[in-house]
């Protein structure tokens, strides 16, 4: 995807922070899908504290994930997360913007320090943190359960604010004039407002293998293009390819194994405008990726392939719309984020499920009432 026809989230800069009460900063500069697992936590802070100024810091891959949020004041996108402190300029300005705010609360919701160095020269009255932290007034250190899910885990992280819950569901905003947009794309690529149309989303750029080839958390190409062969025959669907400009060759790949007429967006859209092409659809079929937190967000029909990822932390969550998660569970996963992750030579969990549980399952959500379903045939 392009990160272009971003709107800038200027209203922080209209309101004057130290009228409002109290000043939190939440801190999470993950990945699409990491970000959306934090917008719980943030409806549940507007929830409870109908005054306060809200920032978050976020990493500029997401920050679209976040500009239109409506409970959010401030975005902070900060490029180079990883660059020490001292060598950094960037941080520097994020610092001065932070210590003019006098923050009441930091929610540090990072597996590392060097991630949150900013936040820690602040001077908030209180930090909440996973990381373990030197004898600091004001600090509190969050647990982390592992069997929990990661939006569950960073609701609990505010419970010591007198936080009230506001459900589990993620949430993802955009601007509705981008509906009108995809409509006339569509339009031009000649299908109608009312055709049924399920997006394909195989991907996430970055290869290094060939293309029929698997990676850690694909599904092989010619899988998906006999997904979309039986698909495609029935009359009433219709097929959209997305993925980033690095994704482009796969589709045409996966394109020519099927030998059926597709719409490929590879590279087209930017984050937002795929947003307004997810709600759109009337399913969604992914890979463990942003965009299936993305769609999961958007309360779009969604079955998301499975493999290596941790489950219990990290799956997307059903909110106004159906999720179904199919997976073949083997001995060595999940392996994401473990040694085994770098040594895996055969993606045998994302490889073991079948063309024919997808279809089934696509089949059951074009016509199923909402509902979850964690299927480990």
């Amino acid at each position: 995807m392009q990160y272009g026809n971003i709107p800038e989230r200027n209203e922080g800069l209209q309101i004057d922070p130290l009228s409002r009460s109290p000043r939190i900063l939440i801190v999470r500069t993950g990945a699409i899908g990491d970000t959306l697992m934090v917008t719980p936590l943030v409806r549940a802070l507007r929830k409870t504290f109908p005054d306060a100024y809200l920032a978050f810091r976020c990493s500029p891959a997401a920050y679209a994930m976040l500009c239109c949020n409506p409970h959010l004041d401030r975005v902070l996108p900060l490029s180079h997360r990883h660059l020490p402190f001292w060598l950094s300029p960037e941080k520097l300005r994020a610092l001065r913007f932070l210590r003019r705010l006098k923050l009441d609360y930091v929610l540090a919701l990072e597996s590392a320090r060097r991630l949150i160095d900013v936040e820690l020269r602040a001077g908030a009255a209180r930090v909440i943190a996973y990381v373990p932290l030197p004898s600091r007034q004001g600090f509190q250190r969050a647990a982390w359960d592992p069997k929990a899910h990661s939006i569950e885990n960073h609701v609990r992280a505010a419970e010591p604010l007198g936080v009230k819950r506001a459900g589990l569901a993620t949430e993802l905003y955009y601007p509705h004039e981008l509906d009108d947009l995809i409509g006339r794309l569509l339009a031009g690529s000649g299908l109608r407002a009312d055709a049924r149309l399920v997006g394909i989303h195989a991907g996430w750029g970055g290869r290094k293998q060939p293309l029929d080839q698997t990676r850690l958390r694909s599904w092989p190409a010619a899988n998906f293009a006999q997904l979309i062969q039986l698909l495609a025959a029935r009359q009433d669907l219709h097929i959209v390819l997305t993925g980033s400009a690095a994704d482009r060759e796969l589709l045409e790949h996966i394109s020519r194994l099927a030998g059926v007429r597709a719409l490929s967006l590879a590279g087209k859209l930017s984050l937002l405008e795929l947003a307004a092409l997810i709600h759109r659809l009337d399913l969604y079929i992914t890979v463990d990726s942003g965009p299936a937190h993305m769609a999961a967000a958007l309360g779009t029909p969604l079955i998301t392939l499975w493999g290596p990822g941790i489950l219990e932390q990290t799956a997307p969550l059903p909110g106004s719309g159906p999720v179904c998660i199919l997976r073949h569970p083997v001995s060595c996963a999940p392996c994401y984020g473990s040694p085994l992750m770098k040594t895996c030579q055969d993606n045998i969990c994302m490889k073991g499920i079948s063309v024919e549980e997808v279809l089934r399952a696509a089949r059951e959500m074009l016509g199923s009432p909402e509902g979850v379903k964690h299927r480990a045939d």
